[in-house]
This record gives structure tokens, sequence and C-alpha cells, in this order.
């Protein structure tokens, strides 16, 4: 493979998160697609509409999450629901800022794709750590409720993210010259 290929592949890889989480810029209760239809392939399983989160259960969810903050703290639980759904759209809106820069860097030639793929060279790498560390390796935060999916999705796509990392290196690597 030239370096061409390689930066491409390093471009496209970037672009895959948007596919799945984008829909979530406009609508964060969308996340409920990827538990319903994705994460139990990591089971591993076959999705099941009997088993699927709908809208209404996930707004008992948040309610019952709601009514269980003590009477003094209803306000912080309130702005801690909120902040969760607001993430949900921010990272989302960061896939997409993401998928839509590597687009535009696919027309560019591999010199002019520097700063692209610094960008998402570091992207990689924290969330191959991010990945392994909810796979179940220490050293990098910690997530209190990570479920069995959860885990397994952590085991599948830190070497997604590892080639994402290397291919990205590499291709600021040749656009440096």
């Amino acid at each position: 493979m030239n370096d061409l290929t390689i930066s491409n592949l390093g471009l496209l890889l970037s672009i895959v998160p948007v596919l799945v989480h984008g829909v979530e810029l406009l609508f964060p209760m969308q996340a409920r697609w990827v538990v319903n239809w994705v994460l139990p392939f990591f089971g591993p399983a076959l999705p099941r509409r009997s088993t699927s989160l709908g809208g209404s259960d996930q707004l008992a969810m948040l309610d019952a999450a709601l009514a269980a903050a003590p009477v003094e703290k209803k306000r912080a639980g309130q702005d801690y629901v909120f902040l969760l759904l607001f993430e949900q759209r921010q990272g989302a809106l960061c896939f997409a800022a993401i998928a839509l820069g590597a687009v535009y860097g696919l027309t560019l030639g591999v010199a002019d794709r520097d700063a692209l793929h610094f960008v998402f060279g570091i992207v990689a790498v924290l969330m191959m750590l991010v990945n392994t560390n909810q796979a179940g390796l220490p050293g990098f935060g910690s997530h209190p409720k990570v479920s069995t999916n959860g885990r397994h999705v952590g085991f599948v796509f830190a070497p997604f993210w590892a080639v994402a990392a290397l291919a990205n290196w590499w291709g600021f690597s040749a656009a440096l010259g």
C-alpha cells in the first residue's frame, strides 16, 4: 500500500462513528437505536423487538433517575439528566465534524492533509484508550456502569481505533514528507 491509500484509509475510518451516531446530533434519544439494533450483536445475540427500548421506556428511565434524586438536589438531578443528553448531542456533533473534515480531506493531496491526520490520529488514540478501559484494562478513567455488551464493544473497537490511529499517523508522517 502506498501513502495515499493509507492516508485515505485513515480518513475513511474516521467517518465510521457518524454513520452510527450522527442522528443523535438532532435526536439524542435515538441512542436507543444503537442499544436496540447494534449492541445485541456484541452479546453475541440478534436484536429482538421484544427486548428493545422504546422512546417511552427511555423517558420512564430518565424520570426514574430524576425521582431518585433527593428533594434538595432535584435541580442538580435535572441538570445531570439534561447534561447526559446534551453531551450525547455534542459527541454526535464532533463525529459529524470529523466526518465532514475527512470527506474534505479526501479531496486534498496527501501533502495537504497533515492537520487532519494529526487531529484524527489523536482522536483515534484517545478512542482506543477509552475502549480498552471499558474492555477492562485500567489506566484511562473509569466507567462505573459498563454493561456486558459495552465491555465487548471495547474489545472489538480498541483494535479498530488502533488501526485508525496507525493509518492517521502514517498519513500525518507522509504529509510532512
